[in-house]
């Protein structure tokens, strides 16, 4: 949607009264006129460097969000409210509301990096420790204030969130202005999101704000900005630009995590940004093939090796959640040891179920005495990209699960389809009851079947598919495999 949007870059207030400063912020509401969004500056009242009011400001800031609030009401439109000094207990926080055209304050947001050069902030303040990002009509909104647009981590963490537009609130100074600019336009393109920033303006205790304020599109294209005086600026700003961007130019689809906590994981999905995944436990599924006497032949064979029968089947394995990976290369110590095709299952925090290609890289020669063991040994490479459940539950027995080794090998070293093993929908049912119905988190790979050969080969890179004839689609785990033993293949 389309929507006008208001930004104020008010004088700072040093010296004014609470009462002048809601004056100014009335007038500069007025002579902007009509808008669905208003952006105020960070610590509009009594103003930023006014370090020495910030314990008397405290006490007036829920004056300040009542009158922020009459404003939206009257207006009918969101307001950021800029930010203002907050008091829980002894502490002192920097804090942004984003309020709704009905009054109510939608998100809150305390300052996370808080500015040492030249500043008493870090002195004064206790710094935030949550990303917020709120929904809103316009789309969902990410908070940051001033200082944040040095820290590109938090808008990373803001559009991993689902963030689409940003409003920032700054009391940014001379001589740093051209930062001010690029900063405000690299947070836009780096995250193919709306940016819009208050700055303050004009003279401040001890320093002087450059005012700049902006509107950047997700392209890093200006739409609106002002100059150094205080003034106020109205723009038509598009929050459908950034869905098509991310659709027209992937950029967020191409990004690959350097390193993140384990178990976390950056999937890919149809026409909307990646998202991360916490993993909080991986489940092996085995002996899940529909034809029942497949599966005892399979026993059957592991026997005459003499590997025990499975308890009962399906069995299930439980492996380290840290295992599951996107990664193109994975360490194994031993030349035994060999992928097979999967699907796996992954259960988001909300419930949505997700598809990806995997492959069970696991430890042959440790298999023959302790399958629990084998599948332990090794990581267990998935696609980095993943299919909605829901897509394409209505044809999951049409799909086709192929491999090839090595990875560039033209013959399938394994070929079935999906209807050859339990379908998602017995599979999810039966790991929920094994493990009392909590599957938030869980991924599950959902077992495997014979290679076209009978046999295993071993080799230095592995391929897993999943294939949709009906769309054409595929997901694909290709990786490389390190032999750390230095025995060779």
């Amino acid at each position: 949607m389309t929507a006008r949007v208001a930004v104020l870059q008010l004088a700072a207030q040093d010296d004014a009264t609470l009462e002048e400063s809601f004056r100014a912020a009335e007038e500069a509401f007025e002579r902007a006129g009509p808008a669905q969004l208003y952006v105020l500056p960070e610590i509009w009242t009594p103003g930023y460097f006014a370090f020495d009011d910030y314990a008397a400001a405290a006490e007036d800031y829920e004056k300040i969000l009542e009158f922020v609030s009459g404003l939206a009401r009257r207006t009918g439109a969101y307001v950021h409210a800029g930010s203002s000094v907050e008091r829980e207990g002894t502490n002192l926080y920097n804090t942004s509301n984003l309020v709704s055209p009905s009054g109510e304050v939608v998100a809150s947001y305390r300052k996370i990096h808080l500015f040492g050069y030249g500043s008493r902030e870090q002195q004064l303040l206790t710094p935030g420790e949550d990303v917020v990002v709120a929904d809103t009509d316009l789309g969902r909104i990410g908070l940051a204030v001033c200082y944040d647009l040095r820290f590109p981590e938090q808008w990373r963490r803001m559009t991993d969130l689902g963030a689409t537009a940003f409003v920032v609130a700054s009391a940014w100074p001379h001589p740093r202005v051209e930062a001010l600019a690029i900063l405000l336009r690299a947070r836009a393109i780096e995250s193919q999101a709306v940016m819009i920033a208050a700055n303050g303006a004009g003279p401040a205790r001890g320093a002087s704000l450059c005012g700049r304020s902006a509107i950047v599109d997700p392209w890093g294209v200006t739409v609106a900005s002002a100059g150094p005086d205080p003034t106020e600026f109205v723009a038509e700003v598009d929050f459908e630009e950034p869905s098509r961007a991310r659709s027209r130019f992937p950029e967020l689809a191409d990004r690959r995590l350097l390193w993140s906590e384990p178990g976390t994981l950056l999937l890919a999905r149809r026409d909307q940004p990646p998202f991360l995944f916490e993993v909080t436990s991986l489940v092996m599924a085995g002996y899940t093939a529909r034809d029942q006497e497949a599966v005892q032949r399979y026993i059957d064979g592991l026997a005459e090796k003499g590997i025990p029968p499975p308890e009962k089947v399906p069995s299930y394995f439980p492996v380290g959640r840290n295992l599951v990976t996107t990664a193109g290369v994975i360490d194994v110590n031993g030349p035994r040891t060999c992928g097979e095709v999967e699907f796996a299952l992954l259960t988001d925090k909300d419930g949505e179920v997700w598809v990806a290609a995997a492959s069970d890289h696991t430890d042959r020669e440790l298999e023959e005495s302790s399958i629990p063991a084998a599948k332990q040994a090794c990581p267990k490479p998935i696609s980095a990209r993943v299919w909605r459940y829901s897509e394409v539950r209505d044809h999951w027995d049409e799909l086709e699960l192929r491999a090839f080794t090595p990875a560039d090998s033209s013959e399938p070293y394994q070929q079935a389809p999906a209807s050859a093993l339990l379908h998602p929908d017995d599979l999810l049912k039966l790991v929920a009851e094994e493990y009392d119905g909590d599957m938030a988190g869980r991924v599950v790979f959902g077992g495997s079947f014979a290679s076209v050969g009978g046999g295993f080969e071993f080799h230095d890179s592995f391929r897993a598919e999943v294939h949709d004839p009906v769309t054409g689609d595929t997901l694909v785990a290709s990786y490389r495999v390190n032999d750390i033993s230095g025995k060779g293949r």
